[in-house]
């Protein structure tokens, strides 16, 4: 394993922390430990739903939630990165503030906001305090460019809805960052500031302050992801997002009447996350079902796990909800909820593969899921909760059935 990140850049502009040839990496003991507040964090972003399902109550989910995995996100990348070199602290830094933002969320309307916010900046401070100015994290620039924390640091001084607005500005300005910036501009702009860093040294014959500070080096360096290790990392979260919807379900089933309804609707859920999961982790990757490993780079994946996994965690926190009773017929506001977040996966998928050139694949994943998505909507506040729960699985067993029988006739 290469030097981490903490342990200085090297002299030339080779990637930083790839594996050594042949050799691949799981995650370790402290990163899986790490993955403990997630499993916290998607559930009670789950209680939050479902106290307001609502399109206000819905928007402030997608900001907390989006929040939460940013910053998850940019400790994994540390973990990816530095490989063995990965310090305790700073992971510990970091899960310390996601659990500071987990505990806020119940009080997120109003009197822990603010506490939200200042856990959510500490650990994006954090995160960035361990890469050298001569290293360009190419996969997932955000972790070093602090602009869109400057909205979340103004938000410290309002209230209500101005605040979550500028919560949702300050993810903007990452998002855009991590969908628009190029890597190689990036590298290409810091090797500018250190050529020119080191001029101005040699023109006023000034060396580095401070006493056996390191002379600066000749070349920017560029950390780039271990794909394998990353595909595993973000490979578990959907695991846990999987796992919180199974405990939703559960929980609903054990409050509920014990009838024929529950059974139908729970052996429908069960199917739905089983399906969910052959489609999403055992043959997709970076929540996108069907995705072959590698089909696309680190940071379209990381661009794409956000999104199917917000998807996923909605549906999984809304399952809860509508088990309780699951043979009464659903709100508009909870149909909505279930079918949304349902066919957002399942079309963002399908367009994975579209981009990709596999349009075979596309059309396995987006024909069935419109299907489903059209059937709610013309059933109406006529299906019940059970109903609605086996028309989702059942679309997603469609999926796997035609792609299982389309990999069969090519070979």
């Amino acid at each position: 394993m290469t030097s981490g990140p903490a342990a200085g850049p090297p002299a030339d502009s080779s990637p930083v922390g790839a594996s050594p040839v042949g050799e691949e990496r799981h995650a370790s003991w402290l990163e899986l430990f790490f993955d403990l507040v997630v499993v916290a964090g998607i559930g009670m972003l789950a209680h939050l739903l479902q106290e307001d399902h609502g399109a206000g109550g819905v928007a402030l989910y997608v900001v907390a939630y989006t929040a939460f995995w940013l910053l998850w996100a940019c400790f994994t990348t540390y973990g990816n990165l530095a490989g063995d070199a990965a310090r305790p602290g700073p992971m510990l830094a970091g899960m310390a503030a996601l659990a500071v933002m987990i505990a806020a969320v119940p009080g997120i309307h109003d009197e822990h906001a603010r506490a939200f916010a200042i856990a959510y900046v500490a650990g994006r401070l954090v995160a960035a305090r361990r890469w050298e100015r001569t290293t360009v994290v190419v996969d997932l620039p955000v972790v070093q460019t602090l602009g869109g924390v400057v909205p979340w640091i103004v938000s410290w001084w309002f209230e209500g809805t101005t605040q979550h607005v500028l919560w949702a500005a300050g993810l903007a300005i990452d998002l855009l960052l991590l969908l628009r910036a190029s890597g190689e501009r990036l590298a290409q702009r810091a090797q500018e500031r250190l050529d020119e860093v080191r001029r101005r040294l040699v023109s006023s014959r000034r060396r580095p302050r401070g006493r056996g500070a390191p002379e600066l080096p000749a070349r920017v360096a560029t950390a780039a992801s271990d794909v394998p290790h990353l595909g595993e990392r973000l490979g578990l979260f959907v695991i846990i997002v999987l796992g919180e919807g199974l405990i939703q379900a559960v929980d609903a089933a054990s409050e509920a009447a014990w009838d024929r309804a529950l059974a139908v609707a729970g052996a429908g859920a069960f199917a739905l996350l089983v399906a969910l999961w052959a489609l999403c982790v055992r043959s997709g990757y970076a929540g996108v079902g069907l995705l072959r490993a590698g089909a696309v780079g680190p940071r379209t994946a990381w661009f794409l796990h956000l999104v199917t996994t917000g998807a996923l965690a909605t549906l999984a926190g809304a399952l809860g909800g509508v088990l309780g009773e699951p043979a009464r017929a659903l709100e508009r506001g909870e149909l909505a909820l279930l079918v949304g977040a349902f066919v957002v996966h399942g079309l963002v998928s399908a367009a994975a593969h579209a981009a990709t050139g596999d349009g075979r694949r596309a059309l396995v994943l987006a024909v069935p899921t419109l299907a489903a998505g059209a059937v709610a909507a013309l059933a109406g506040g006529a299906l019940s909760a059970a109903g609605l729960v086996w028309v989702l699985a059942g679309a997603l067993l469609v999926e796997l059935a035609l792609d299982r029988r389309a990999g069969r006739a090519r070979s």
